[in-house]
């Protein structure tokens, strides 16, 4: 992948009858040509329910790796590839010897990029088959069931979620982020820059939940619109849907802690940044788009036909960070981004992964050795909300007279994986469970349950025994 910048003049007259939208990834083939066809599947992502431009940078990353080793090794392209190139690659890249050898996680997400790509190349006649076979799948209701790529391995996942216990979680955030010491007091030696913005940022990932596009794209006026019921907890806020993996939208619930929290970094820091950036003459230049009478829900949006009305919703994350409000007189007061850098832009959703690695070399240098990134937060929300739901439902059970021929298993499980979907924005269930064997006291939980249940068995009579015996 190259820049613009680097691109041989005669490519610059492609891409213009051709153009790559904003912060999308392209290839280049080796002797620097442009391919309309194979860039076209990146264009075409946002239609595949791929709007994430993190997600665009891994599927070009794989598909890079995939066209180079067909280049390199097997002397062919990416439209002429067949099933003997797919295992020369497979065995390339998890046969081989360390420190060559992938791990079976990290295959399997090269192989789903592979098996999105020919699934659109194919639709679209570019290739006559995939370089790999598939295998039939039953699906209730639909006759001879649905054809599945065979490309992924078994048993890759589950048990290697990364996520932080509350204790290490508040080292992060107090020692990494805002630069105290071990024992909370300030230090005055540390120089930290943005510390409330990182630790507001932070703390919204570990308790809701959303991705980290979803957090990062956030505007001020929404944050601001906020306003929690009398003895409420939290407040619900609804993320837009182009924001949101699948671009489905869902609604999740900020805590008044993260609001009191977030409200300090917006009249403080935030504030400050705006004024010293004011200060020096603005923002001029850049690919703005101004906004004027700025409300909680939208604004008018300045364009060639002059302005028009918009909503905040309708908006993808990349248009969101490039919101500026203009007064008046056209004069520039600020972008309408929650999250600043100190220049007064935006934060560009890669800044948070440097932010968060630079934090966790702080806490070692402090003597306690924290591993976390933007996608651990969301890890942590996920087992420790999954904790507590279980108890929860633990709890339900003691209080309500249970129903013996329901099955234990989706008793004391089912429900708070339902929930946790929802909180998620899993589209199946199947992805939240990954996060079951991480409970750490997941065995005590269900050991508890099972007790709880045959307590309440001793006064049933045989047919209930049965069904119970059966559901498990």
């Amino acid at each position: 992948m190259q820049g613009l910048s680097d691109i041989p003049g005669d490519l610059t007259l492609v891409l213009e009858r051709v153009p790559v939208p904003e912060r999308m990834p392209f290839l280049l083939n080796a002797d620097g040509s442009y391919d309309v066809e194979l860039n076209g599947f990146f264009r075409s992502l946002p239609m595949l329910g791929c709007p994430a431009e993190q997600s665009w940078e891994g599927y070009a990353r794989d598909l890079a790796i995939w066209g180079r080793f067909l280049r390199e090794h097997r002397r062919r392209s990416v439209w002429e590839a067949d099933r003997e190139d797919f295992d020369a690659f497979y065995a390339a890249r998890r046969l081989s010897q360390p420190p060559f050898r992938v791990s079976a996680r990290t295959w399997n997400r090269s192989a789903a990029a592979l098996e999105k790509f020919y699934g659109w190349a194919l639709e679209r006649g570019l290739v006559a088959a995939a370089p790999f076979s598939y295998r039939r799948v039953r699906v209730p209701g639909q006759r001879g069931g649905q054809l599945v790529a065979q490309v992924r391995e078994k048993g890759a996942g589950g048990s290697a979620v990364k996520f932080l216990s509350m204790e290490r979680y508040a080292v992060f955030r107090d020692v990494g982020l805002l630069g105290r010491r071990l024992d909370g007091s300030e230090d005055p030696g540390c120089r930290l820059r943005c510390g409330a913005r990182n630790a507001a940022f932070a703390e919204l990932l570990v308790t809701t939940g959303v991705r980290l596009e979803e957090g990062g794209s956030l505007l001020l006026s929404e944050v601001a619109r906020l306003r929690p019921e009398p003895d409420a907890r939290s407040a619900r806020h609804d993320l837009a849907p182009l924001t949101t993996k699948g671009g489905k939208g869902r609604a999740v619930r900020m805590p008044v802690r993260w609001l009191r929290r977030v409200g300090d970094y917006i009249e403080v820091e935030r504030a400050l940044t705006l004024a010293r950036v004011a200060a020096r003459g603005g923002w001029p230049g850049g690919d703005w788009l101004e906004v004027r009478e700025a409300g909680p829900l939208g604004g008018r949006l300045r364009t060639d036909a002059g302005w028009v009305s918009v909503r905040w919703a309708d908006l993808s994350p990349a248009e969101r960070m490039a919101l500026v409000e203009v007064d008046a007189a056209g004069r520039r007061l600020g972008p309408l981004a929650l999250w600043l850098s100190e220049r007064g832009t935006p934060v560009a959703l890669n800044s948070w992964e440097y932010a968060f690695a630079r934090a966790c070399e702080r806490t070692a240098k402090a003597g306690v050795v924290v591993e976390c990134s933007p996608h651990t937060c969301r890890h942590t929300f996920a087992v420790h909300m999954l904790t507590q739901l279980v108890r929860g439902q633990i709890a339900a059970m003691r209080s309500d007279e249970p129903d013996l021929r329901m099955s234990a298993y989706r008793r004391v499980m089912g429900d708070p994986l339902a929930i946790l979907q929802r909180l998620m924005g899993h589209s199946h269930v199947t992805s939240t469970y990954i996060y079951l064997d991480s409970l750490a006291d997941a065995q005590e939980l269900i050991d508890e349950a099972v007790a709880e249940l045959a307590g309440r068995l001793e006064d049933a009579d045989m047919d209930d025994l049965v069904a119970l015996a059966g559901a498990w």
